[in-house]
């Protein structure tokens, strides 16, 4: 009777004095009242979040109330709350453009008689909850507050204005997979956070954390972690209790159908083997009791079948056979799914197909699907999408979707340990994919979240406003990020090391310093002991450009200094756990696998020539495999309490790349001397002005720093260079058609290699070369393919090496000013960087662009 008292009380008051205003959420260190009379379940958990986080900026914090007063925020459905829908019809609030969206919600301010409020109208309960958060962030709550220890600044007065705008997500299902989680989520979830007796039983304490964060995120779905470490999610009590909490809808990975983890659940010693031909009606059964368990629950179920984990599906002898056997398991699936859900009609049940791997095979060889299931497309493991749907299948009323990674254990080599991925692959990905209809699923592999926080955001904030995401926003992107969780403490100091971390990182990832592989199974079948390759020489050159190795150690270097004074000096005590975890620790590690891997070579290097050199360099590179291990130590041990213990491993896998230096058998007596030895200073690059100019024999370009006439769209923080160009296809090699153009200056003539460097893309539907054409002032076009066979040699080099790069041979007739032109012949193509370069004999990883 209160509530509705209050409501009338304000119903008076509205009819007096009407305007909209800015509303303060927090005034005199006193946080806004809330109301509301619902009963769903996540708004009530996202009002208990926004209350909780007004503790940490005010006073006096948010609380609810049951009277609609001075500074109250008023929340509801309007389809859902006759109360709060006659509210806003009769004060002429309009709401109809929310209603009817998916998880869309606005905020409205009023002003009547003096008192103000606020209005947070949902279309439903998560779009609702989303608006309750907006506001957490507006107090200057991030969603890094506990994941990432973000304290926020405390306030005495914060006030909104509204621009009574709807927002709505993007792309209807937006999530992320806990992959990978043997050496960081499950052993911190299950021995630190929430210690456990049952081994890799990670609990509803520790996934009601994970589902906060999405919360927080405007994410919707998740696919909870599945390795043999692990329990399953639903044989732990309380995780399916606490994804309901939070309203997050669940479901699983590409080698799990019907919301079963098979390799904690299928037992074939029960159940015989998992084989539909040999062992159909045990499949059938055991796929049926979780979909019984799971009517109630929010779900998006994956059809078809694999093997037990991730490998090919049992009782098959054929890919015929395969596609006949998947079409059945489909039907049945569907047959089922329809029995135990006989309210809703089938395409109402989400359902989801990857055609991922050898399922890829069979669905070209004819697999039909039903239209209402998704089809969810891959990269290949490391950042390039191998297809998209094409323009028939985009027609499909169940869409697409896309499986994306920033961590990934495999071939060519694993990268567990950081999170490198450039920013601009994601958007350029992402972008590309949501033009090609993948617009109803978007599933990030976070591995075990940290220290993948950056990438998180900013691929689910693209799930949520594509709009908002250009190739020349992804810095601005950045800095408003850093911006938020620092409270403004060295911002642009941080936006440097940032950019260079990435930048270096894109030229080859921390855990790709090796130079070899994983997973190499014709070496073990030599008699070496591992399928994983010892390390390499690395293809950075002691002679090219100065010194390759010293030049990026610099680097390096350079933002591990500024990292460490921004860390000492610049940021409060009370954000400097969240700066070591979300920069400090990335960029000093990074850096010190850098020195490890390269001085290590340059001991070995000497080793014949000058001992007392090469144990100057051993003694670096054992110096900083410790500070790897110290600054290990610190993450886990001496942060915080150890709140983060057991969730940085610094050598996931134990592969070879993050073990001690391989260093070469020196005498005692060359390490007795600890004299610095004179080492020559790296000569720096000559920059020119104007029209490029040869030196060192060579030229060295951007592929955006084209001088033609054409508008084309550059893309920040993505390639060697640090800033790419997309090239849209030409019809012809015709000056008038898209192209990238050129002038060079050069001293030699002759012989010469041109050498491009491109992202290295998949064709976006499957069936092209990725041709490009360089034409040299008017002679013939060099035409060229550049499609790398996802496993292929040439594969596995672009994906270590974040590059294609197509090395050209042409000739110069003469010395002068050249036009260089670049066309891309098969379909939209991003260009790097690109290089002239008249010393045929030159051994080098990089073009030396700025």
């Amino acid at each position: 009777m209160k509530k509705i008292v209050g409501i009338c009380f304000l119903f008076i008051a509205l009819q007096n004095s009407l305007s909209a205003n800015n509303f303060p959420l927090i005034k005199n260190n006193t946080g806004a009242k809330v109301y509301y009379t619902g009963s769903e379940q996540v708004v009530k958990t996202a009002i208990d979040m926004l209350l909780s986080d007004s503790k940490l900026v005010c006073k006096q914090p948010f609380s609810l109330t049951d009277q609609v007063e001075d500074q109250t925020i008023v929340v509801g459905i309007p389809e859902q709350d006759a109360q709060f829908r006659e509210l806003l019809e009769r004060y002429k609030i309009d709401y109809k453009d929310v209603s009817g969206q998916w998880e869309a919600y606005k905020i409205t301010t009023i002003e009547a008689n003096g008192k103000n409020y606020l209005f947070v109208i949902g279309s439903d309960a998560r779009g609702t909850a989303y608006g309750l958060l907006e506001l957490s962030r507006r107090i200057g709550v991030t969603p890094w507050v506990w994941w990432a220890d973000v304290v926020p600044k405390k306030k005495s007065d914060v006030t909104f204005t509204a621009d009574n705008k709807v927002y709505a997500p993007s792309v209807q299902y937006r999530g992320i997979f806990l992959n990978d989680e043997d050496w960081a989520l499950m052993p911190w979830g299950t021995r630190t956070f929430e210690p456990t007796p049952r081994k890799g039983a990670i609990g509803p304490k520790t996934y009601a954390k994970i589902f906060e964060l999405l919360l927080r995120l405007r994410a919707n779905t998740i696919w909870p972690a599945m390795h043999e470490c692990t329990i399953p999610f639903f044989f732990v009590d309380g995780n399916k209790e606490a994804a309901e909490k939070y309203g997050i809808v669940l479901s699983t990975s590409h080698a799990e159908p019907m919301m079963r983890t098979n390799t904690g659940e299928w037992n074939n010693q029960e159940r015989g083997a998992f084989n539909f031909l040999a062992n159909k009606e045990q499949v059938l059964s055991y796929w049926e009791e979780r979909v019984k368990q799971l009517t109630q629950t929010e779900n998006i179920y994956t059809i078809g079948m694999r093997g037990i984990h991730d490998g090919r599906m049992q009782g098959v002898n054929s890919l015929d056979d395969e596609t006949e056997v998947l079409h059945k398991v489909i039907e049945e699936q569907r047959t089922m799914l329809k029995r135990h859900n006989p309210n809703k009609a089938i395409s109402a049940i989400p359902q989801i197909f990857v055609p991922y791997k050898e399922v890829l095979k069979a669905y070209d060889n004819g697999l039909k699907l039903p239209e209402d299931v998704t089809l969810v497309w891959c990269d290949d493991n490391h950042g390039y999408i191998m297809r998209l749907s094409n323009p028939e299948e985009q027609k499909r009323s169940g869409g697409g979707g896309v499986y994306y990674h920033v961590s990934y254990w495999g071939k060519p080599h694993d990268y567990l340990w950081l999170g490198s991925t450039q920013p601009g692959l994601i958007y350029t990905e992402m972008k590309r994919a949501w033009d090609n209809g993948a617009r109803r699923l978007w599933i990030l592999n976070v591995g075990d979240i940290k220290p993948n926080e950056y990438l998180t955001e900013f691929f689910l904030d693209m799930a949520w406003n594509i709009d908002s995401f250009s190739g020349n926003t992804i810095h601005a992107h950045r800095q408003n990020w850093i911006k938020n969780t620092f409270n403004g403490n060295a911002s642009d100091d941080i936006d440097r090391i940032l950019e260079n971390y990435y930048l270096l990182a894109g030229h080859r990832k921390p855990e790709h310093m090796a130079w070899n592989r994983v997973e190499d199974y014709a070496l073990r079948a030599t008699g070496y002991g591992s399928s994983n390759q010892p390390v390499k020489e690395s293809e950075l050159s002691p002679i090219a450009f100065g010194d390759e190795m010293e030049r990026r150690i610099g680097a390096y270097e350079e933002i591990a200094r500024l990292s460490t004074r921004v860390y000492e000096k610049e940021i409060p005590q009370e954000l400097k756990p969240a700066y070591y975890q979300l920069v400090h620790y990335p960029v000093l590690g990074s850096a010190a696998m850098n020195r490890k891997i390269l001085y290590a070579q340059k001991s070995r290097l000497y080793a014949e020539q000058d001992v007392e050199l090469a144990a100057y360099y051993a003694r670096l590179a054992t110096d900083a495999y410790n500070e790897i291990a110290a600054l290990d130590y610190c993450y886990n041990k001496d942060m915080l309490n150890g709140k983060w213990d057991l969730m940085m491993d610094m050598k996931p896998r134990d592969l070879p790349v993050f073990q001690k230096p391989v260093l070469p058998e020196l005498p005692a007596s060359a390490f007795q001397n600890n004299r610095t030895p004179h080492i020559p200073s790296v000569r720096p690059l000559v920059e020119t002005a104007g029209t490029p100019q040869e030196g060192d024999r060579m030229i060295a370009l951007r592929a955006c720093d084209f001088v033609n006439d054409i508008q084309l769209e550059t893309i920040e923080s993505l390639g060697h260079s640090g800033k790419s160009v997309r090239l849209p296809r030409a019809k012809k090699i015709h000056v008038k058609q898209p192209h990238l153009e050129y002038k060079v200056n050069t001293i030699n003539s002759g012989d010469v290699k041109i050498k491009i460097g491109r992202i290295p893309m998949h064709p976006v539907h499957g069936n092209t070369e990725m041709r490009f054409a360089v034409v040299i002032d008017k002679q013939k076009p060099l035409i060229i393919s550049s499609n790398a066979e996802f496993l292929s040699e040439k594969w596995a080099e672009n994906a270590l090496r974040n590059q294609s790069l197509t090395i050209l041979e042409a000739h110069i007739p003469e010395p002068g000013e050249h036009t260089i032109r670049i066309y891309a012949l098969d379909e939209e193509l991003v260009f790097d960087q690109l290089m002239l370069d008249f010393d045929l004999e030159r051994k080098h990883y990089l073009i030396p662009t700025k």
